[in-house]
């Protein structure tokens, strides 16, 4: 039976008082009636009177009624259980899977329901609260283990439940996610972990991972560097392959050595077919190994049709012109062509023609203009630029500023004041800028940049556009400032990039071998030109997967875009997209979701590789086809480490105050939770609040008792 509590806005001795006033008033009003009716007639129209007006001021002090639920809530030990695909390996310790399930139907487990209420929770990347559990719950096909985020699910639901306790069942690989000791110390619950699997090195060899370029050009051969990881093997010999579509395109043969280790393999790919290109890198099979699923890892690369056509254009000959033209030569990827200008505003070999400036992919400036360039080579320039042509500019000593103001409304900074003093200035790359593209380095690191010799700089004043991004700064021996020397734009698909200093050259000719800076000026020219060159897909119809690997737990998704010929969104076409595998095929419409932007989704697909055909119509009549390639599965993450994180799991137990036990200790379980000091049931009150004052049927009660009187008075001949 629930407490109850009426309260009001206004005093109660207002509220006793509104019972004799309205008495009073209702007795006064049938002090006389015409025609005279009954004593007892007289009482009921008084009472419904009094009642009524009773009524009517109550809602005026705003009525709550208070009803208070009481009940014991007893404690909670969420069981936390892990269902990705690790947890299917087979060792020579024992199936994982069946480990897991003895576990979870062990006696120290089953008797964790006579101290407390069991709660059992799957995850991977995901966390899903069971209604009940069996063994069939437990699936093992979880693509990635998320511990961190199991954890926070946890914290969450802590905040509205009774929950005490927690046993966390895994093999303690968190291969996706937050850090699980970050989430473990926020977490403020007791956690007892339990380590399925063998914690020592397991017989396997594997391929641990694969570096190859992003981008490369149709007929290029692609250097593809795969690490290869064996443990347990002892001079056998094993075939590493790259190749795509059952075809294979390189090979390479490795002897393996005893113990653990890792081998750098060198293979290489020359694609076939422009576009997104998927290729697989498999390592052969030998007897004894804990898994073949991670023997396999395939990449993409998007093939561009050519060579980027490089049109390089100097006021004069110089020392930066010769060693930039070296460096672009020294690109298999870029088809350079030269033009040196000559002190009377000609050029050597060959005159800059408008033509030749049109077939290049973008043009490269240095030391132009200058005070010898002439107005019908810059007036090219100028109309190139200031179009879609991209164009890389680099300052020299020797600008003519005056000229370069024409080419102003395309460069990525304006002109403020000129001088032509100059000084040494080192080159700082700032903290937001270190996964740039255009300062990536064959090293991975961006430090490279903190060893570069000094360069020069004139002290004209350079303002950065709203729109332009900074990738590099001027440092003074150990300042740092905020003038800029790397400036990149890209707006309205028009691309440009400036340094803003010269002697460049020194980079090259003063870099100490093994630094890293002694190819870096060789790899930033060949990063910068293919930022350029590569355009903006301005198709006005696409539709793609949201990405080119799925994990088999994921929705199919695409998103698709769509325009007119005016480049103005197209909102009432139908999109299907047609998935095809073999002799399966699969069809989405994808959903309009306004301003030209569609999207739509598939359930889960089937391990592998699928092409797709994206058709919009509009009208009945096709106006656009869109088509590619993603896969399904192959992420082999969850086979990279395959022995049990035994010390994470204890590290996770000593950080939240529980314990670690191995799958076969567990007597001790029921016991060690049952004692904790707030392992204990909770009493609830649940509050529900009506206000009566808001009700419609307070309202009508009211009007049914002035409604009834008028009735009365009706029929007693009174009205």
């Amino acid at each position: 039976m629930p407490d109850f509590h009426l309260a009001f806005t206004l005093r109660t001795v207002f509220l006793v008082a509104a019972i004799p006033a309205s008495i009073l008033l209702a007795v006064w009003f049938y002090r006389f009636t015409v025609p005279p009716i009954s004593r007892s007639l007289k009482t009921v129209l008084v009472s419904l009177r009094a009642l009524g007006l009773f009524f009517l001021f109550m809602l005026l002090g705003e009525p709550l009624l208070s009803l208070f639920m009481h009940s014991i809530e007893e404690p909670i030990v969420a069981l936390l259980i892990d269902n990705s695909k690790s947890m299917s390996i087979r060792e020579s310790h024992g199936d994982r899977k069946q480990m897991l399930t003895k576990t979870l139907l062990s006696p120290p487990v089953s008797n964790l329901r006579t101290i407390g209420v069991p709660q059992y929770v799957l995850f991977d990347v995901a966390s899903k609260t069971l209604s009940s559990f069996s063994p069939d719950s437990v699936t093992t096909n979880g693509d990635g283990t998320d511990i961190g985020f199991a954890l926070k699910r946890l914290k969450e639901a802590s905040a509205t439940q009774n929950i005490q306790a927690a046993v966390l069942v895994t093999d303690g690989e968190s291969t996706v996610g937050t850090s699980p000791l970050y989430e473990a110390d926020e977490l403020g619950l007791p956690v007892f972990t339990v380590g399925i699997g063998d914690s020592s090195e397991q017989k396997d060899v594997q391929i641990r991972r694969v570096l190859a370029n992003e981008i490369t050009y149709l007929g290029n051969r692609v250097p593809v560097n795969a690490t290869v990881k064996s443990t347990g093997f002892n001079g056998e010999r094993v075939e590493v392959t790259v190749g795509q579509r059952g075809t294979i395109l390189d090979r390479k043969m490795l002897v393996l050595e005893q113990g653990t280790r890792e081998y750098s393999v060198p293979l290489s790919v020359v694609p076939a077919k422009e576009g997104i290109q998927k290729f697989t890198v498999v390592v052969s099979k030998l007897a004894g190994e804990l898994t073949e699923k991670n023997n396999a890892m395939g990449f993409f690369t998007k093939v561009l049709k050519s060579k980027m056509k490089v049109l390089l254009v100097a006021g004069s000959p110089s020392q930066d012109g010769a060693f930039v033209r070296r460096a672009l030569e020294g690109d298999k990827n870029v088809d350079l062509e030269s033009f040196i200008e000559k002190k009377d505003g000609d050029f050597f070999d060959n005159p800059l023609t408008a033509r030749a400036i049109g077939n290049a992919d973008c043009l490269v400036l240095i030391d132009y203009p200058n005070d010898a360039t002439s107005a019908a080579s810059l007036a090219l320039i100028q109309e190139a630029v200031n179009g879609l042509k991209p164009f890389l500019f680099l300052l020299s000593r020797t600008e003519d500023f005056t000229k370069l103001r024409a080419l102003e409304a395309a460069l990525p900074f304006t002109i403020g004041e000129t001088s032509t003093n100059e000084y040494q200035v080192f080159v700082t790359i700032p903290d937001a800028q270190n996964t740039n593209p255009i300062l990536r380095l064959s090293s991975g690191s961006v430090d490279a940049w903190s060893k570069l010799a000094p360069i020069f700089r004139i002290q004209t004043l350079f303002r950065v556009k709203p729109e332009s991004e900074v990738l590099g700064t001027v440092r003074l021996q150990t300042t740092t400032t905020t003038d800029p020397v790397l400036i990149s734009r890209n707006v309205n698909r028009k691309k440009s990039f400036a340094v803003l200093a010269y002697g460049l050259w020194r980079w090259k000719m003063y870099g100490d071998p093994g630094s890293g800076t002694e190819n870096l000026l060789d790899e930033f020219l060949s990063n910068a030109v293919r930022w350029l060159t590569t355009r903006e897909d301005d198709r006005r119809f696409r539709a793609q997967p949201v990405k080119s690997i799925f994990s088999g737990q994921d929705p199919i998704e695409f998103a698709g875009q769509l325009y007119d010929e005016s480049y103005k969104p197209v909102d009432d076409a139908t999109i299907q997209v047609t998935i095809t595998q073999g002799t399966q095929t699969n069809d989405i419409i994808l959903n309009s979701l306004g301003n030209g932007q569609y999207d739509g989704s598939l359930d889960r697909l089937s391990e592998g590789d699928y092409s797709f055909t994206a058709r919009a119509q509009q009208d009945g009549k096709s106006i656009g086809e869109d088509k590619g390639t993603f896969s399904v599965g192959g992420l082999n993450v969850e086979f990279l480490d395959t022995r049990m994180n035994k010390l994470l799991l204890q590290q996770i137990a000593a950080r939240t105050g529980g314990k670690y036990y191995d799958s076969d200790a567990l007597e001790n379980l029921p016991n060690d939770i049952a004692s904790l000091p707030n392992f204990k049931p909770r009493e609830l009150t649940r509050t529900n609040e009506i206000e009566l004052w808001n009700l419609k049927w307070t309202l009508s009660l009211i009007i049914l008792l002035f409604a009834l009187e008028w009735f009365l008075r009706k029929r007693s001949g009174m009205i």
